[in-house]
């Protein structure tokens, strides 16, 4: 039997509303789920888990046992459409356990959860990242890039000016950490991975768009690992700007 993969974006009460993560940038067999809390702080979804899930943040507060209980609930809905569930644990480095035959990848940031799965027949490892499009704090691009990597930010703010392109290279090397470190097992710093973003042409009707509306922009990434040896020494992925957050996407093939 062929279990279509869910592809879902839900609000307060279970009520449907548009996804953020657009379909074309995840792959066609993974299942993608978003949840959006607004500014709600609720631990229904925490007290749904498993006992094990729960003990992972049970002495956190209020607001990271929700963040972690939404991520979750949107992970475990993932899998039932895959046809698969079970419980999802803490790993090396805080990444998600998923269950053998699954790969996933869980995020979170103000205002939305997202969890992407798929098969480990077809895909080795996912990453994704979500974060809000805004500028990132006075220091942190600085830190978490090479000067390499800031001019070549400059020559692609020429195609998308205005925009947070440093939030952008920042949560493509978070996506480039989820779907590597699964693999190779290691933990990358920033440094250690050289990232260029390629911004995609905007349809002639987003093009047309006033900067009010705030148009959706996006292309692809591609990172090279500096550290050697890597059986993944080369990642690519895509990005978008859209509904006021950032998301990349990583995939690495089986």
């Amino acid at each position: 039997m062929i279990i279509a993969a869910p592809y879902v974006a839900v609000g307060l009460g279970d009520s449907d509303r548009a996804p953020v993560v657009p379909r074309d940038i995840v792959p066609p067999d993974a299942g993608l789920v978003e949840y959006h809390p607004g500014d709600l702080i609720d631990l229904a979804h925490y007290e749904e888990l498993d006992d094990d899930e729960r003990r992972i943040v049970g002495a956190a507060v209020d607001s990271r046992r929700s963040e972690f209980g939404d991520g979750r609930w949107c992970a475990h809905r993932a899998l039932r459409g895959l046809g698969v569930d079970g419980p999802i644990l803490r790993g090396d480095k805080g990444m998600p356990l998923f269950p053998d035959e699954v790969t996933g990848t869980i995020s979170h940031t103000r205002g939305l959860r997202v969890a992407l799965v798929a098969r480990t027949d077809r895909w080795r490892s996912l990453g994704l990242d979500v974060e809000v499009a805004q500028r990132l704090p006075d220091g942190v691009l600085s830190a978490v890039s090479s000067a390499r990597e800031r001019r070549s930010l400059q020559r692609a703010a020429q195609r998308a000016p205005g925009r947070s392109l440093g939030t952008v290279l920042f949560s493509a090397k978070e996506a480039v950490y989820k779907a590597w470190f699964p693999v190779v097992g290691r933990f990358l710093d920033f440094d250690e991975v050289e990232l260029q973003l390629d911004v995609a042409d905007a349809p002639a009707a987003t093009a047309a768009s006033s900067a009010a509306s705030s148009p959706e922009v996006g292309g692809r990434w591609h990172a090279r690992v500096l550290s050697q040896p890597t059986p993944l020494p080369t990642l690519s992925g895509h990005w978008v700007i859209r509904d006021g957050y950032v998301v990349t996407v990583c995939a690495i093939p089986n």
